[in-house]
Formats: structure tokens, C-alpha cells, sequence
């Protein structure tokens, strides 16, 4: 086969849009040789599926994944440097291995997003370093074309995804932080930053988290989600923290959550679950205020998730509906009254505030209610069934 027919083979394969893996297939077929390619978090994106490679993984990726004591070596031997800083495709050989390999970066314009590699389990032919080079471009051209490259520059985007999206196994994601020197707190945070009302695209966002990085520069921050979503360390989230994102960002319409604490990172995908909850209870509550704490609304969460099987007004007190009805007959306002007072942690003084009354008017109608319908407000358990049934209430309304 000639140079000239096995360029068109693969960018034949590129433009019937089947995907890397059968782009990878072609590659390799074409080179004769098997052909790998892995994102720069260390994660294979396709690996060749034919004959001629499957002893080559058994003995190179036994695990299915990259193994970091074999990074170590080859970053130690330059080799990966060499690589990364050029688009010459790189031949060499590796102690742990029998084969050489001919490796090359896959770059976008604002870096490498990837590692493509020919392994020479048949002897190399003239013309597979210019052809590595077409694969390369054929390669990031699919992974445009599959909108992969949008954060692929940065190093962990490709792990915290596949942590989110349960993508990989635990001692895949635990090996591929080793082959990044990844050290994480040892309690942490995810700080989810939403912009509301706006229409951003990927590269306007990507130009906010460089903003971002600047004046916060000790977290990991990627862009997933339509969100700027921060791991920080636990004793980073604090006043001084959240000033400077309100300061970086004074004329947007931002919502900032922020999830409870965890000590793995793979806990990640926990505190994203709390950070799509709190913007769920956003829209559903019609919550104002910029900054919410999962901890905030974990009983909404909790009201939420119980609905999806249940109707919540079956688990309302009837007293609160016994209020309302007593309201709309009588023209009194008993049950907004008895809802301010236990949601101020029943300080009269605070829920009179709230409610824009004087204190004794409060006082008034509190006594009336638990005339009326019996209650006793220092019984601490009734006072939480009661706040617990408004806030159902807010939920299915």
C-alpha cells in the first residue's frame, strides 16, 4: 500500500464520523501495528482492537489502564517532556517493555489534549512519522467534532468528569491520580459558581475560570455542567473566599452552592449530586439569595426525593391545612404567623421582624392558634412537625 492510499484511508475514517475507537481501528490496520491513544489525565481513550494488538495490551495495559509506576519511568527517561513540547513524533524504548513505540502529542490550539502511540509489534515503515502526524490532526479534528477538547487542557477535567459521571472504576481513577502527582486536602469542599439569565458558551466561561484561577489560585477548577465548579479545601471556604467571587464577578447574576465536606475525591460525584439539588431547589423555592450551603436545604433535597414515589401532602400535618382554611373563612393571617415563628427558631422578636408586625401582635395571634386548634408551642416536637409540613408545603406548591 502507498503513503498516498494510507493517508486516505484515515481521513476517509475520519470523515465517516464513527467515533475514536473506529478511527483508532483504521489507524491501526493502516499502520499495521497496534495503536493507542490516552488523554493527558492519563485516561486511553480507544485502544485498537484487532489481532495483532491484543497480546501487545495484555503485556503494556494489563489493567485496562495506564500504570503510573510505568509513567514514572518514562517521564524519568524525558521521554514524555520530549513528547509534550513538540509535534515531531518521538521513536523510542522503555526498560519495562519489549516493543518500541512512536509516540506523538495530539494538540488543540491552546496545548495537548492527548498522547497518540504506534507500538512496533511489525517493523516500522518509511513515511508512519508523517503518517502519525495525519492520524494526530484526523484524531483531534473527531474529538472537536465530539466537543472533547473544550477542557481536555487541563489535566484532572478528564478525571473529576469520569468521577461525576461514574465512568470509571476506583483503582482506575485512584492509579490515573498517581500518574498525575495528584495530592488532594484531606477535607474538602465543591464550590459550584452558576451564572443565571445569561447565555455563555464554552470559551466565555473558560475566559471567567481563568479569571477565577488568578485571585483563587489553591483549587482544582473545571468547567462541567454550564458551571464553574471549585474542590477547595475546607478551611479555604470561607468569608474572605466568597468575597473575592462576588468581587471577581460584581455585575453577573451568579448562585453560588456549596456541597458538605469530603475527605476522597471520589466523594466528588456525592458533592456534585448536592450541587444539582441545590440548583433544583433554587428553581423550585424561587430562592433569592446568591449562596446557598447544601446542609440549607438538605431536608428540601430530602422532600424532593421522597416525591418522586410519594405524594408529600399525605406527610403535612392536617393542622396546617386546618390553619389555612381557618385564614381564607376568617380573613386572619394564624397560619403565616405560626410558620414565621417556628422558622425563627420560635424567638418572637425575630419572627415579628420578619413579618414587619409588633411583637405582641404576634404574641396575639400565636395564643389565638393555640386556642383554636390546641397546640402547645414550647412542645419541641410538635414545632418541628410543623416547620417540617410548611416547608413540604413550599415544595409542592
Amino acid at each position: 500500500m502507498t503513503f498516498s492510499e494510507k493517508k486516505d484511508i484515515i481521513l476517509n475514517a475520519l470523515i465517516e464520523r464513527k467515533g475514536l475507537q473506529y478511527l483508532t481501528d483504521m489507524i491501526s490496520r493502516t499502520l499495521e501495528n497496534p495503536f493507542f491513544l490516552y488523554d493527558i489525565s492519563g485516561k486511553i481513550l480507544a485502544k485498537s482492537q484487532n489481532e495483532i494488538s491484543r497480546d501487545v495490551w495484555a503485556e503494556l495495559i494489563p489493567s485496562g489502564h495506564l500504570d503510573a509506576e510505568y509513567m514514572r519511568i518514562t517521564e524519568q527517561a524525558g521521554i514524555m517532556e520530549r513528547i509534550m513540547s513538540d509535534d515531531t513524533p518521538i521513536l523510542g524504548e522503555l526498560p519495562y517493555s519489549r516493543f518500541r513505540f512512536l509516540g506523538c502529542r495530539v494538540r488543540d490550539k491552546d496545548g495537548p489534549v492527548g498522547v497518540a502511540t504506534i507500538v512496533e509489534e511489525n517493523p516500522l515503515q518509511d513515511g508512519d512519522s508523517e503518517l502519525l502526524l495525519i492520524a494526530c490532526k484526523a484524531i483531534l479534528f473527531e474529538m472537536l467534532y465530539r466537543e472533547r477538547t473544550a477542557m481536555q487542557t487541563i489535566p484532572y477535567f478528564s478525571l473529576f468528569k469520569d468521577i461525576i459521571e461514574n465512568k470509571a472504576p476506583e483503582n482506575e481513577i485512584r492509579e490515573r491520580c498517581r500518574v498525575l502527582h495528584l495530592i488532594f486536602p484531606k477535607s474538602m469542599r465543591l464550590l459550584g459558581v452558576k451564572f443565571q439569565n445569561i447565555y455563555r458558551n464554552s470559551l466565555s466561561l473558560y475566559f471567567i475560570r481563568e479569571r477565577l484561577l488568578a485571585s483563587v489560585p489553591s483549587c482544582f477548577c473545571i468547567l462541567y455542567d454550564e458551571s464553574l465548579l471549585l474542590v477547595l479545601e475546607e478551611k479555604d471556604v470561607n468569608d474572605a473566599l466568597l468575597n473575592t467571587i462576588r468581587h471577581i464577578f460584581p455585575n453577573e447574576d451568579t448562585r453560588i452552592g456549596i456541597s458538605r465536606t469530603f475527605t476522597d475525591i471520589l466523594g466528588l460525584r456525592r458533592a456534585f449530586g448536592e450541587m444539582r439539588a441545590i440548583q433544583s431547589v433554587y428553581q423550585k423555592l424561587g430562592i433569592e439569595k446568591p449562596l446557598t450551603y447544601y446542609e440549607d436545604i438538605l431536608l428540601y433535597h430530602f422532600m424532593e426525593l421522597a416525591s418522586k414515589d410519594n405524594d408529600l401532602s399525605l406527610f403535612c400535618s392536617p393542622i396546617v391545612y386546618q390553619l389555612e382554611r381557618y385564614d381564607q373563612e376568617n380573613g386572619t393571617l394564624l397560619k403565616q404567623s405560626l410558620e414565621a415563628f417556628v422558622e425563627s427558631s420560635r424567638n418572637i422578636q425575630r419572627a415579628a421582624q420578619k413579618l414587619h408586625v409588633h411583637k405582641n401582635t404576634l404574641y396575639y395571634r400565636l395564643k389565638r392558634a393555640e386556642e383554636l386548634f390546641g397546640l402547645d408551642l414550647e412542645d419541641e416536637n410538635l414545632c418541628f412537625t410543623l416547620q417540617f409540613s410548611f416547608r413540604m408545603q413550599r415544595m409542592i406548591r
